[in-house]
C-alpha cells in the first residue's frame, strides 16, 4: 500500500460517519477523481472476505469489516512497521511524537513524521507545539534545522526522566504485566535487569515498593538503550563525590556488574552514580519487626522532620497522632527518598493519586498541611504525587486509631416474643452492622424502664414504644426486612442531618451563569466577604489551594476551600451552574465551597468529608440537584437520598 491508500484507510477506520470523495480529497490535497480511483484499489486489496468499502449516494464512503482476525492481520502486514495503525486523535499523536523523538538521537525530517502519522505538515506543527510544551517541563527543547528536521536537546539526565515519565509511568499495572510492556529493550534483557536488582536488594536486605522496583527496571533499561546510542549521562564532580560515598553506590556497582556481563553494555562511573541516585530515591517499605532497626538507621534530621510534620498536623486538626510510632516511621521512610528525588528533580508518579484524592479527601487535605511544613523547613516544593503518598500514611494512621477507639453505637434490643426471636434479631443485626453496632443486651418491653440507659446510643424494638425517651428508637420486624436495615443505616450514618448542618440558604446559589473556576471562586468569596464571614485575602487563599492541586475529582463536582481556616463555624457555600466549566482536568457544574472553622476538630470534619464523598459518588442525586431552582427543593432532593 502506498502512503495515500494508508491515509484513506486511516480516515475511514477512525471516523464513524461516511466520508465523501470531496472531503477526503481536501484532507489529502488531491482531486476527488484520484480519491475514487484509490478507493477502487483499496477495495481490491481488502477483498470482500476481509472488509469492504460501501459507497452511498449523497453520503460517501464507509468501511465495513467482514472478518476481524483477517483485517487485523492485513493491518499488521500493510499499514506500518510497528503493527499498529496510528490514531487520528491529537493526544495519541502527541504521545507517538514524544516517543519517536525521545528514542531517536539524531534529526528526523518533518515530512517523514507527517507521513508516519498520515497528517499534513500544518497538523504536525500543531501537534509539535504540544510536544514542545511537555518537553519544556523537563528543560528540554525541540530544535529544527533546515534540511535535517527536528530533534530533542537538553541534559541527558533530564531526557531520561522525560522518557520514563511520558513513556512508562502513565499508569500502574501488575508488575510483571508492566515489565512485559517495556519495549525499549528485548524482554530477555529486561528480565536480566530485574533479576540483577532483586539479587542485590536481597543481599543488602533492602525492601522497596513494587512501584520503585518498576522505576529502577525502567531507568536501567533506558540507560542501556541510551548508552548503546552513545548518549551518556553526566554528573558534576562534587555531586559524584557525594554519591560514591553512599551505600547505594556500592549496591549499584554490584547490580551493574551482572548487567554488563550479560547485556554487553559498559557503565561508566557517572552511569553507576545515576543508578545510585535512583536507589536513593526509591520508596522504602518495612515490616513491623524492622521498626527499631529502621529508627536507628534513619538520620535524626529526617526523624525530626517527620515529627514536626505530625506535630503541626495535630495542632491544626487535633488528630492525636503525634505518638503513633508506625506513622512516624512510615513518614520518615517516605521523606528520605522523597527529598533525594526533589534534589535531582525526579518525579515518582503516584498511580493512585486521583483515587486517593477522591476516596480520602480529608487525609489529602491533612497531608497538604504536612507538605507546608516540609516546604518551609527545606525550602522545597512537594508535588501532589508525594502528597498523595503522605495521605495514604495518614489515612492508615487514622484508620488504626479508629480501630483502637471503639466507635460502635451501643444498642439495646426490645423484643416481646421471647428469647429465641431476640437472639435471631441480634444475630441478624450483628451480621448486617458488625462495624457500626454493639448489641449490649435484650429486654422485654415491661422491663425497659428498669434498664440503665445512660450508656445506650439507640434502641431497636420489634414493638411500638410509647414512652418519651431521650434515646432514638427504631421499630423493626423480627425478621429484619430491607426497609428496616435502611432505617437503621439512616440513623447510624445520619447523612442528611450532617449535610443539613452545613447548608445555609443565604449562601446557596442555584443555576448561575459563570464561565470559569476563577469567576466561581470570586463570586462565592465576595459574598462571604460582604457578609463579614471571612477576611479580604480569602479568595487568594482559595486560589492558592487550587494551584497546589485542583479540588475537582470528576462527576461534575468541586470542593474548593481556603489554605487556612477563616470562619467561626464550619459551613458550605453551594453553587450550581447552568453549564459546566473547566476545573483542572475536569468539567464542573456543582461547587461546594468548604468554609472551615478556625476551631475545627477531626471529629467535626471527618463526618463532613464522608458525606461529601457519598454525595460525589451519587450521580443520580447530582443530576437531580442541578435541576433545582430553589433552596427548598435543593434541600428536599438531598433528604430523599
Amino acid at each position: 500500500m502506498n502512503t495515500r491508500l494508508k491515509q484513506i484507510l486511516q480516515k475511514l477506520l477512525n471516523l464513524n460517519d461516511s466520508q465523501t470523495s470531496t472531503t477526503l480529497a481536501r484532507a489529502l490535497q488531491v482531486s476527488p477523481k484520484t480519491i475514487r480511483n484509490d478507493i477502487k484499489k483499496l477495495g481490491t486489496l481488502l477483498n470482500n472476505d476481509i472488509a469492504y468499502i460501501e459507497s452511498i449516494r449523497g453520503k460517501g464512503y464507509s468501511l465495513h469489516i467482514t472478518n476481524e482476525e483477517k483485517f487485523k492481520n492485513f493491518l499488521q502486514q500493510n499499514v506500518d512497521d510497528s503493527n499498529n495503525i496510528v490514531s487520528t486523535e491529537h493526544n495519541d499523536r502527541v504521545q507517538y511524537l514524544i516517543k519517536r523523538l525521545l528514542l531517536h538521537s539524531s534529526y528526523i525530517k518533518i515530512d517523514q513524521l507527517a507521513e508516519e502519522l498520515f497528517i499534513s505538515r500544518t497538523t504536525l506543527q500543531t501537534d509539535l507545539k504540544k510536544v514542545r510544551t511537555i518537553f519544556c517541563d523537563f528543560d528540554l527543547s525541540l530544535i529544527h534545522k533546515p534540511n535535517y528536521g527536528v530533534k530533542v536537546v537538553g541534559e541527558e539526565m533530564k531526557i531520561r526522566f522525560c522518557i520514563s515519565e511520558n513513556l512508562f509511568n502513565q499508569q500502574y499495572q501488575e508488575l510483571d504485566e508492566t515489565i512485559s510492556g517495556l519495549e525499549i529493550l528485548p524482554q530477555s534483557e529486561v528480565k536480566v535487569i530485574r533479576h540483577s536488582i532483586l539479587n542485590k536488594l536481597k543481599k543488602y536486605k533492602l525492601i522497596i515498593s513494587d512501584i520503585s522496583l518498576l522505576n529502577l527496571i525502567t531507568h536501567i533499561s533506558i540507560a542501556c538503550n541510551r548508552i548503546r546510542n552513545n548518549q551518556a549521562v553526566k554528573i558534576y564532580q562534587d555531586e559524584l563525590t557525594k554519591i560514591t560515598n553512599n551505600i547505594e553506590y556500592t549496591i549499584a556497582q554490584e547490580i551493574v556488574i551482572e548487567i554488563e556481563q550479560k547485556l554487553h553494555v559498559s557503565f561508566s562511573t557517572n552511569e553507576i552514580a545515576y543508578l545510585a541516585i535512583h536507589l536513593q530515591g526509591s520508596k522504602k517499605t518495612h515490616s513491623e519487626s524492622d521498626i527499631e532497626t529502621a529508627e536507628i538507621v534513619l538520620e535524626q534530621d529526617i526523624q525530626q522532620l517527620a515529627k514536626q510534620v505530625v506535630n503541626e498536623i495535630d495542632r491544626v486538626y487535633s488528630l492525636n497522632i503525634s505518638d503513633d510510632k508506625e506513622l512516624l516511621l512510615a513518614l520518615s521512610l517516605h521523606l528520605k527518598p522523597a527529598i533525594n528525588r526533589y534534589m535531582y528533580q525526579m518525579n515518582l508518579r503516584n498511580p493512585l493519586l486521583e483515587e486517593i484524592k477522591s476516596k480520602y479527601p480529608f487525609s489529602f487535605e491533612v497531608a497538604l498541611t504536612g507538605a507546608e511544613v516540609i516546604n518551609n523547613k527545606l525550602d522545597i516544593s512537594i508535588d501532589e504525587n508525594e502528597i498523595g503518598y503522605m495521605a495514604l500514611h495518614l489515612e492508615t494512621a487514622m484508620e488504626r486509631q479508629r480501630k483502637n477507639n471503639n466507635h460502635k453505637k451501643r444498642c439495646l434490643l426490645v423484643c416481646a416474643t421471647g428469647l429465641g426471636t431476640a437472639q435471631l434479631l441480634s444475630i441478624k443485626l450483628e451480621n448486617e452492622f458488625s462495624h457500626e453496632l454493639k448489641i449490649i443486651g435484650t429486654t422485654e418491653y415491661y422491663n425497659l424502664t428498669k434498664q440503665p440507659l445512660d450508656n445506650i446510643d439507640l434502641i431497636i424494638s420489634t414493638i411500638p414504644i410509647q414512652e418519651d425517651l431521650d434515646i432514638p428508637i427504631i421499630e423493626v420486624s423480627t425478621i429484619l426486612r430491607s426497609q428496616d436495615v435502611n432505617k437503621i443505616k439512616k440513623l447510624i450514618h445520619n447523612d442528611f442531618e450532617v449535610m443539613n448542618h452545613y447548608m445555609r440558604e443565604k449562601f446557596t446559589y442555584l443555576k448561575q451563569e459563570i464561565n470559569s473556576m476563577e469567576e466561581a471562586i470570586e463570586f462565592l468569596g465576595q459574598n462571604l466577604i460582604k457578609a463579614n464571614m471571612v477576611e479580604d485575602n480569602f479568595i487568594n487563599s482559595v486560589l492558592e489551594r487550587e494551584r497546589y492541586s485542583p479540588t475537582s475529582f470528576g462527576n461534575l463536582v468541586a470542593f474548593p476551600h481556603a489554605m487556612e481556616p477563616q470562619t467561626n463555624e464550619t459551613f458550605w457555600s453551594i453553587l450550581t451552574l447552568s453549564n459546566p466549566i473547566q476545573w483542572g482536568d475536569n468539567p464542573v457544574q456543582i461547587i461546594y465551597l468548604l468554609n472551615i472553622s478556625k476551631h475545627n476538630k477531626m471529629d467535626d470534619l471527618k463526618p463532613m468529608y464522608d458525606v461529601l464523598m457519598k454525595l460525589f459518588e451519587n450521580h443520580t442525586l447530582l443530576q437531580n440537584l442541578l435541576q433545582c431552582e430553589t433552596y427548598d427543593t435543593f434541600r428536599k432532593t438531598i433528604a430523599k437520598y
